[in-house]
């Protein structure tokens, strides 16, 4: 799902309404090598929550961010728990930083949300361990399954 029309939601008394959706994300490139989450979709549970004009949409997912360590290329996985809230207020006009907002004309932008969601939260090195050791700069070994290793 790219994205979500906010008017199908039907709140309840409190003006409350809940939603689990499927959103695709496509692989990040980083530094030449193709990252992206398990099995390229994640799971967003939607909360909106409906003031007068205002609603409020709290997104959350719990996703592994997968790809090939920067030290060793052997395989990395991130784990991400994330949260975010989108505040929408109804009747925006035209001109209002569209560019800025997830919600554009009732509409979630939930693909580009999620994925700047998890930008976002990635560490600055995608690593297999802390402690990898990464590989020879001579040889190419592994020098996480070789400890010992020296050049003479």
């Amino acid at each position: 799902m790219k994205r979500f029309d906010l008017r199908s939601l039907r709140f309840d008394d409190m003006d409350e309404a809940w939603r689990q959706m499927p959103v695709e994300v496509e692989p990040f490139i980083l530094g030449g090598a193709e990252f992206g989450v398990r099995g390229g979709v994640v799971e967003l549970d939607l909360e909106a929550a409906r003031v007068g004009d205002r609603v409020t949409l709290t997104g959350s997912f719990v996703t592994a961010f997968e790809g090939p360590c920067e030290r060793c290329l052997e395989p990395a996985q991130v784990p991400l728990e994330l949260r975010a809230i989108e505040v929408a207020l109804h009747g925006q006009s035209e001109g209002d930083d569209e560019e800025e907002r997830y919600v554009q004309h009732h509409y979630l932008q939930a693909q580009t949300w999620v994925r700047d969601l998890i930008g976002a939260a990635l560490p600055a090195k995608i690593l297999c361990g802390e402690d990898c050791r990464g590989l020879c700069p001579v040889c190419g070994a592994n020098l996480n399954e070789a400890p010992d290793h020296k050049h003479q």
